[in-house]
């Protein structure tokens, strides 16, 4: 096991849990409404009480690999191409835009447009599995 990867499992280990109640906190004081939200160009309207990794998963039966559910190892992590401004984006290693996302720690908001398979996320994730 390599030191990142050492490092990675111990914040897992260590923050996961606080982590993942601040997002479930979050989550409850959301109001619950249907909300409009295309992902690999296909749109529909979900709750709002969930993340863009649980929607994925249960409204759209898309499977986006995820490690820690907390926002931490960046498993997950999406293209966001549009949408309200107020979400908290990352740089991308391969075309340096802030267009990153963290489909397990980002809440869906009216108006997403997020994508999870093209040749950049491809690269992406082989680089966070290479750690």
């Amino acid at each position: 096991m390599s030191s990142t990867e050492t490092a990675n499992k111990l914040k897992i280990t260590l923050l996961g849990p606080i982590k993942r109640a601040q997002m479930q906190s979050r989550l409850s004081r959301l109001p619950s409404r249907e909300v409009k939200v295309q992902i690999n160009n296909e749109t529909k309207m979900v709750s709002s009480k969930q993340t863009i990794l649980e929607a994925a998963h249960k409204d759209f039966g898309i499977k986006i690999g995820f490690n820690c559910r907390a926002g931490i190892c960046g498993a997950c992590e999406c293209i966001y191409a549009a949408g309200p401004q107020n979400v908290q984006k990352y740089k991308c290693n391969i075309t340096g835009l802030m267009r990153k996302v963290r489909a397990c720690y980002e809440p869906v908001q009216d108006g997403m447009r997020i994508i999870t398979v093209d040749h950049e996320m491809d690269r992406m994730r082989q680089g966070t599995a290479d750690e």
